[in-house]
């Protein structure tokens, strides 16, 4: 814990690290060591937030913790803490760890993410047409043709909606001329192609024809409006149909129902008696959070056009019958900061994850010089037999010829052999259906894919910047970790002579407050006479004569003796003198009765050095730290550029 504890302290670099430039001016040197001002600026102001004023005592105050911190660490390097074997082994997992996610995450929180968030701002009011696919697509060409023609029709002049009621195979918007209505990021998955498409779009324009799992489709954009984001509602029904007979009186019913919430009635209790909505009359018709596209849109717009929080709609008709809404809360688009991490993991369960690894593996090919030599593959593949497909796999005999290069590393057939046989569990899940060619390939795909993130891996800190801060940072705080544990903490914990030569001198430091001895007493019965005798007896009684009377036969009453500090909370509401006793409380359940009774006083009194130990050792780590830092300061010195440091104070 202490380790964390430290590191999480220390973190000094982040994602976004500042970049230094060449002509960033040096605000200290330690030894032959210097730091420039752009880091101590960047970390100044990411540690402290809003507290950062730059005036010359805070700059003055956090110059003074991070030359500490730097004397530490370089301590630390001068004593080859960091050549250890265990220390290089610790730094190596971590840099593996860290760097098998880093660089898709980068790619998704850099980019998608931001995307994300700033569509989520725009509803978008849209049509589209739709030619699908056969079942085994197999008619992809004929529906290519199609969807050609279509568009060159709307390229003519020819109306959207028109085309979308004559072609459109979605059997849901094509009677409405293709309209599916107002639409928000993010859409579910295996939408993001028509996702893009829509808000690239222009009011008024149309699409390219573009292909989808579903088939092929073109969209057009209607209107845009800020988005509605959620409201959190409730809602009186009242049907006007019950059992497929119309209901006479249900808008006279809602009417009066509407009065009553004019006069002042509840409106939840009004929704559990009277609300036809079996699903939310027993919530008092609270339907919870949503957004559009969950009900009807002129549900909707009612609920979304109530202006402020507890303001109720007038009655409005939807399919379903007559409704009020009354409006809970509406919180709105939280900021980006509290958002970014919920849309992280979303993505990462979706295509759009997919999609940012393609798009980094074709560019750490393009700037790698990637070669591929696929025939070499092929002829392989060729000899494969449906062994493949289990744990007993028969290689067949193959030329170990090149695959491919990327950078200066060569891959071969047996490179490829070898990754089959370790990723075994994949090969076993691929389908048997498929012919051996095909499952091999999807292998070759995956490997392909693997090396080409490896090989980015290796070379994180030449290309990111971040990425090596990222180590940096990391490595500082393990080597300021162990430095402390060697001068410091283990010191202090093993020092027993130094510990209590410290104690002597500061044991002032460590006092009892005023204490009261309390016992706490639980009678084991519930018999109020009985009860009632033993409270009576106490009050007057020590506690050896009231166990002595009331424990002869039986463990009547049992009891625990603690030591409070006048103050402590288990003393609250207790006068602090011999004698007081709280009120009983009874426990039906147990039949039980706790009461508890003052009957000691115990003066201010010096702890000892086993009482305060815990206090002492961390004091002492502190003596001992403030004698180590200014040795250090002595073994390295520590020069600060005052005019440099004066440009920083506003």
């Amino acid at each position: 814990m202490k380790r964390v504890s430290l590191l999480l302290g220390m973190m000094f670099f982040t994602f976004s690290i500042f970049a230094q430039n060449q002509d960033d001016e040096i605000l200290f040197t330690i030894a032959d060591e210097a730091v420039p001002v752009s880091e101590f600026l960047y970390i100044y102001t990411k540690n402290l937030g809003d507290k950062a004023d730059f005036s010359k005592k805070s700059l003055k105050e956090y110059l003074d913790l991070y030359t500490k911190f730097k004397l530490k660490v370089k301590k630390a390097k001068s004593m080859k803490l960091d050549t250890s074997k265990s220390f290089k082994n610790e730094m190596n997992g971590y840099r593996e760890q860290l760097a098998k996610s880093y660089l898709v995450d980068k790619e998704v929180n850099e980019k998608m993410i931001r995307e994300a968030y700033d569509r989520m701002k725009k509803d978008l009011k849209v049509r589209m047409i739709l030619i699908s696919f056969s079942r085994d697509k197999k008619n992809e060409s004929e529906v290519k043709n199609k969807i050609d023609n279509i568009y060159k029709e709307l390229k003519e002049g020819k109306s959207f909606s028109s085309l979308a009621r004559k072609y459109s195979d979605d059997r849901y918007s094509n009677k409405s001329g293709g309209d599916i209505g107002w639409v928000t990021a993010m859409l579910p998955n295996g939408f993001y192609e028509f996702e893009n498409r829509i808000y690239n779009l222009k009011k008024g324009e149309f699409s390219k024809p573009f292909k989808t799992d579903y088939g092929y489709m073109i969209v057009k954009l209607e209107d845009e409006r800020p988005a509605r984001g959620e409201i959190e509602a409730a809602h009186i029904l009242i049907r006007d149909r019950v059992k497929g007979k119309v209901n006479p009186k249900a808008k006279a019913k809602i009417d009066s129902l509407y009065r009553a919430l004019q006069a002042g009635a509840d409106f939840e209790k009004l929704a559990k008696k009277y609300s036809m909505d079996v699903k939310t009359a027993g919530k008092g018709g609270y339907l919870g959070f949503f957004g559009i596209n969950k009900y009807e849109s002129k549900f909707e717009d009612q609920a979304f056009a109530l202006k402020k929080d507890n303001d109720i709609s007038k009655p409005f008709k939807t399919s379903l019958g007559w409704h009020i809404i009354k409006r809970l809360s509406k919180p709105g688009i939280k900021p980006f900061e509290q958002t970014k991490r919920s849309l992280a993991n979303e993505m990462n369960k979706n295509e759009r994850y997919k999609i940012a690894r393609k798009a980094l593996i074709a560019r750490i090919k393009k700037e790698s010089g990637f070669k591929e030599y696929k025939n070499a593959f092929d002829r392989f593949a060729a000899k494969l037999d449906k062994s493949f497909y289990s744990f007993k796999w028969n290689i067949p005999e193959y030329k170990n010829e090149d695959l491919c290069v990327i950078g200066d590393k060569k891959y071969t057939l047996e490179d490829f052999v070898n990754y089959c046989k370790k990723n075994q569990r994949a090969r076993l899940k691929l389908s048997k259906r498929e012919p051996v060619k095909d499952s091999a390939l999807k292998m070759y795909d995956k490997f392909i894919d693997d090396i080409c993130i490896k090989y980015e891996e290796q070379h994180l800190e030449d290309k990111y910047p971040d990425f090596k801060f990222l180590m940096k940072e990391y490595t500082e705080g393990n080597l300021l970790f162990e430095v402390m544990e060697k001068e410091v903490w283990n010191k202090a914990s093993k020092d027993t002579a130094g510990l209590k030569k410290f104690y002597e001198n500061h044991k002032n430091n460590y006092k009892w407050k005023k204490r009261a001895v309390v016992n706490e007493y639980t009678i084991h019965t519930d018999n109020p006479k009985l009860i009632k005798k033993i409270l009576k007896y106490s009050k007057k009684k020590s506690h050896k004569k009231l166990l002595k009377k009331f424990n002869k036969k039986e463990k009547l009453i049992t009891f625990l003796s603690n030591k409070y500090e006048i103050g402590d909370k288990e003393l609250e509401g207790i006068e602090f003198k011999v004698g007081t006793m709280t009120e009983p409380v009874m426990n039906k359940k147990k039949k039980t009765v706790v009461f508890k009774k003052i009957v000691d006083i115990i003066p201010e009194s010096l702890k000892s050095l086993d009482d305060a130990k815990g206090y002492i050792i961390a004091d002492y780590q502190e003596f001992l730290e403030d004698k180590w830092i200014k040795s250090l300061e002595k073994e390295y010195p520590v020069k600060i550029n005052e005019k440099v440091f004066n440009k920083m104070i506003r």
